[in-house]
């Protein structure tokens, strides 16, 4: 059996009361194949000057009757018996853009011929086919329908929804009552089941809906808060936007918000480390002082070796401010931020021995060490030395990028701070500089941090020392790896400063002579020209074999506290 043109083919069945088949094509063309008569096929062409677009045809039960219809709100009736078009039947509006046609079987009386027509919105229509009226219909709020099925006996109707449920009617649910055989009870009780039913299904609907909506919108946030689309706006700004700074930053750490592990730590109550905190502070503000409290307590009862860290409340006081008006915001944020301490001093002094030998030398002069110009920086997360608005710019770089980049912001601040620092002549005046806050705009120290990021080696800059970020669990507390410092560490920085007072010192010859000797006058003069000329030499050596020693000594200390590094040391010698 073969078509002139090429065509697709929509439908195709055989018709067993006459043994023939019936091909329908997409062009609303029929085409019947007798099996008697192998060699006779029977064309029947549908109208001309319509445009139907054929999707779907229908044999009727009895085989005389084949519909089909597409996507306007035509319906073309074909006569299989006569081999010819019957009519065309213009349905109400709904009923357009029919997906699946099917023949009711005739269990009423006054509707021989019922057509259950589903088009492409997922809306059922039952229709009388000889008055072309609509009798009912049937649609889901929530699930569109899929397709439907008659049983074999003709007294049911599957309907299966794109959920893949499955609702079964009776057929003669679909058709009107006579008014004369059907008491008013039974309408209403009728009546009342399909209001339920529907009902119901409005309310599944809506929930689907809205929990739809929900994961939308979760999805797109999580898509709008991505770490690498934000950290773009942060290099082209050099900032965060102020009014989303707070969801940036919690996007970035991932704090979990796992509300039942923090009231855990809740539950017991202030720690007696902070008991006394009200009187040492003495903060007007009680919701923060209470945000404070609450945050350190739970922080030491999550590490108990933390109520001895004298400078904990000061370093986590910026964050609280930021947090304050939730307390699970302001735990989870600093505990993330809390990381251990891993020779960061070191590293700041290396940073700065690198890229500003001659600053570290006015330092090492003025007996100034890491511990005044750096650790005051890191206690306090830097903010003594910045305003609030610089603050935060800089905890925006620093959250954004690898923790070695902390350091480096450290050094960058000292080597900005160059100037201040070569006008001081005493330690203390060092010290009080870094209690207050500086003249140094945040943003030249972040181009300068970012410069030693990039530029310095590894040597210099050991960046695989440093953990890389991660998150706080989901439904638990990391572990908490810090403790009292070793006695090796300590023993190490004794050795060092010993190495540097035994190189600075140099010994004048006009102290060493006898108080009852008395030279004479002219030769002591020459000899104290000949101490400043040749002692200035010296001392510039000696300055630098010191340098070169605290570097020396900077090396072997981090090789032997870091495993990995003593590793690749070891490999490689």
């Amino acid at each position: 059996m073969r078509h002139d043109d090429r065509l697709k083919v929509i439908w195709a069945g055989h018709v067993w009361q006459r043994d023939e088949l019936v091909v329908s094509f997409i062009s609303g063309s029929i085409l019947i194949w007798p099996s008697h008569k192998r060699n006779t096929q029977v064309h029947i062409e549908a109208p001309k000057g319509l445009d139907f677009d054929f999707k779907a045809f229908a044999l009727s039960r009895g085989g005389e009757w084949l519909v089909g219809g597409g996507k306007s709100h035509l319906l073309v009736t074909y006569s299989l018996v006569s081999r010819s078009v019957t009519q065309v039947v213009q349905l109400p509006t709904s009923c357009s853009d029919i997906f699946q046609p099917v023949f009711l079987p005739p269990v009423h009386p006054n509707y021989s011929q019922v057509l259950a027509l589903l088009n492409s919105t997922g809306m059922l229509n039952i229709i009388d086919f000889a008055t072309a009226t609509k009798l009912k219909t049937i649609r889901s709020q929530r699930f569109n329908i899929d397709c439907v099925n008659v049983s074999d006996d003709g007294n049911f109707l599957a309907v299966t929804f794109v959920n893949s449920t499955t609702k079964i009617y009776p057929v003669r649910a679909f058709f009107p009552e006579d008014p004369k055989n059907i008491l008013i009870s039974q309408i209403e009780k009728e009546e009342i089941a399909f209001r339920i039913v529907e009902k119901r299904e409005k309310v599944e609907r809506e929930e689907e809906i809205r929990r739809r909506e929900r994961r939308e919108k979760s999805q797109e946030l999580q898509e709008l808060l991505d770490k690498n689309k934000w950290y773009k706006i942060l290099q082209e700004f050099k900032a965060y936007p102020e009014k989303y700074r707070t969801l940036i930053w919690l996007s970035v750490l991932e704090v979990p918000r796992n509300y039942s592990v923090f009231s855990s730590l809740l539950d017991k109550g202030t720690h007696t480390a902070f008991e006394g905190l009200q009187e040492v502070l003495e903060l007007p503000d009680g919701a923060l002082f209470r945000a404070l409290q609450g945050t350190l307590s739970c922080l030491t009862h999550w590490a108990p070796f933390l109520a001895s860290v004298d400078y904990l409340p000061e370093f986590v006081f910026p964050f609280i401010k930021m947090f304050h008006s939730n307390p699970l915001l302001c735990f989870e944020v600093t505990l993330t931020i809390i990381k251990p301490g891993i020779t960061v001093l070191n590293v700041i002094e290396q940073i700065i021995s690198v890229a500003d030998p001659s600053l570290l030398t006015h330092l090492i002069k003025l007996k100034v060490t890491a511990e005044d110009y750096a650790w005051s920086l890191l206690t306090s997360a830097f903010s003594k030395v910045l305003s609030s608005s610089d603050w935060l710019v800089l905890w925006d770089h620093i959250l954004s990028n690898h923790p070695s980049f902390l350091p480096c912001v450290a050094a960058a601040f000292t080597i900005k701070s160059r100037q201040t620092i070569l006008t001081c002549s005493d330690s203390s005046e060092i010290k009080m500089y870094y209690y207050q806050e500086s003249w140094i705009t945040v943003r030249s120290v972040l181009d300068k941090a970012y410069v030693l990021h990039s530029r310095l080696s590894e040597m210099h800059l050991p960046k695989n020392i440093f953990e890389a970020f991660t998150p706080m669990p989901r439904d638990g507390l990391p572990l908490f790896n810090i403790g009292p410092r070793d006695t090796r560490d300590e023993e190490i920085e004794n050795m060092e400063r010993n190495v540097c007072k035994l190189h600075l010192c140099t010994k004048s010859p006009g102290r060493s002579v006898a108080r009852n000797s008395v030279p004479d006058t002219v030769h002591r003069k020459q000899q104290e020209e000949m101490v400043y000329f040749v002692g200035q030499n010296e001392l510039q050596k000696q300055e630098d074999e010191c340098l070169e020693s605290i570097l020396s000594l900077r090396k072997r200390h981090l090789a032997s506290t870091l495993p990995e590094n003593s590793n690749c040391n070891d490999s490689s010698a």
